[in-house]
């Protein structure tokens, strides 16, 4: 259920931009999701599609990315990618991230947690706001 809450977010944030340039229609949203955020890509595109339903977002070409975890380790100074499994217990705990070289805890995420609207495709309204 932590993706209906993201995916309320997101359609907030997306009718908000659309009102505020008046927009007639949102044709694209991308997002960018970390792999560790947990965040399930295709849930969150299905509760998309369901709030995005009698807005000027729906029928939106919604396209998720997901962005792999980049990490640095202080112990050994190892800075790169790191595998996360899949395991449905992550939805309630964080898994504990180990340094692939060097086995050491604690380490620095730099990348993967985040969740973006990169970009939005719309079709203006017409001057006055008046729909066609």
């Amino acid at each position: 259920m932590h993706e209906l809450s993201l995916a309320m977010q997101i359609q907030g944030t997306v009718l908000k931009a659309a009102a505020e340039h008046e927009v007639q229609d949102v044709v694209e949203v991308d997002i960018e999701i970390g792999e560790l955020s947990l965040f399930n890509p295709d849930q969150v595109e299905f509760w998309l599609r369901q709030l995005f339903r009698d807005t000027v977002a729906e029928g939106a070409d919604i396209r998720v990315a997901t962005i792999p975890p980049k990490v640095k380790c202080d112990q050994c100074g190892y800075e790169g990618a790191i595998e996360v499994p899949s395991d449905p217990g992550f939805h309630i705990f964080m898994p504990a991230l180990r340094c692939p070289r060097c086995d050491a805890p604690g380490l620095e995420v730099e990348r993967g947690r985040e969740v973006t609207i990169k970009n939005l495709r719309v079709h203006k309204a017409p001057p006055g706001g008046a729909h066609a």
